[in-house]
């Protein structure tokens, strides 16, 4: 069969999100290609997409998806041949063995059911909390995001965020992790079924396993974002600018913080990740007291682009716009 390489690669590089490189469940590190389309599980995510398959069948997908990659063409053939997934372009070809077992265990996935509209904001408040979870955090906590029907909270113990909203869902904590590797997939319905939380559009269903575990109660929560007699400050127009230069030496805003000193002369910010590092230093306007604050970048750029109006304590600083709330504890 023929197909459109772009969009077969775009289907890939969508289920690839359900796969683990090593084998932790069995065919978690393959794509399963059945008449329903192409699927992939890992235990935690699970995703699946519409495609006609050539057949039923297991295949490894991260060499699936780098290979087909490297491919020029923009219309490949798939074919079954001993065994093997062939594909094949103009002047080049290659081959995959396959099993024809399909062991992938997805009777642990519930069935949803009728799906439902996600409600204004959701999606994007749920990614904004996933920002600042630890995802390694031994108390799972720090390492979801709290969602209940009225708001979404989400901390890693130094950052706190809340977002009052309705969501139309029940009390869930959503890992941020998986929520995260899902953030790029346009989504435009969801249902929360038996610790599932179903995300999908026409063409993808993507599902994250949740937790029902308690959550901090509201007073503790209240007791952070509550400040004691705080001072109100406007943070520099180019603070966003400078924000946006470091955000190239970041990885993983969960894991990756980046170091922001603020005085009345200057801005200075410090990135860092394995192949490298990022300094910068611009002169600002500024008439807040100097202070150090260690953050993920992408939620505080997102933030600065709604306010650049703040509230400081010796302790921390709050930014509030638009039933969001974001507390940062201050550094020396």
């Amino acid at each position: 069969m023929k197909i459109k390489r772009k969009e077969f690669l775009d289907t890939l590089k969508t289920v690839i999100r359900g796969t683990h490189k090593i084998e932790v469940l069995e065919q978690s590190h393959c794509f399963v290609f059945t008449e329903k389309g192409i699927t992939a599980f890992n235990g935690e995510i699970y995703a699946t997409a519409k495609f006609d398959s050539p057949g039923n069948f297991a295949v490894p997908a991260h060499d699936l998806l780098q290979l087909v990659s490297k491919f020029p063409d923009e219309e490949i053939e798939l074919s079954l041949k001993k065994q093997q997934l062939v594909v094949t372009g103009k002047k080049k070809r290659f081959g995959l063995t396959i099993q024809d077992k399909i062991l992938l265990p997805i009777e642990d996935i519930p069935k949803h059911g009728k799906m439902v509209k996600v409600m204004e904001g959701v999606m994007e408040a749920i990614i904004m909390g996933a920002k600042i979870c630890a995802p390694n955090s031994e108390d799972y906590r720090h390492s979801h995001v709290h969602v209940s029907p009225e708001k979404i909270q989400a901390t890693d113990r130094f950052r706190f965020l809340r977002i009052t909203l309705k969501t139309g869902m029940k009390n869930v904590l959503v890992p941020a992790g998986a929520i995260l590797s899902l953030a790029d997939i346009p989504v435009d319905r969801m249902k929360l079924e038996k610790g599932w939380l179903f995300l999908g559009n026409k063409n993808v269903m993507l599902a994250v396993c949740c937790s029902e575990e308690e959550y901090y109660a509201d007073a503790e929560i209240d007791s952070i974002m509550v400040l004691d007699d705080p001072k109100p400050v406007q943070l520099p127009k180019e603070m966003k600018n400078v924000l946006d230069r470091a955000l190239i030496m970041t990885e993983d805003d969960s894991n990756r913080m980046a170091k922001i000193s603020l005085t009345k002369k200057y801005i200075a910010v410090r990135t860092q990740k394995e192949s490298g590092w990022y300094e910068e230093r611009q002169p600002v306007k500024y008439k807040g007291d100097d202070m150090n604050i260690i953050v993920g970048l992408s939620l505080f750029k997102d933030l600065l682009t709604k306010t650049h109006k703040a509230l400081v304590t010796q302790e921390r600083i709050k930014m509030e716009k638009d039933g969001i709330e974001f507390v940062v504890a201050l550094g020396e």
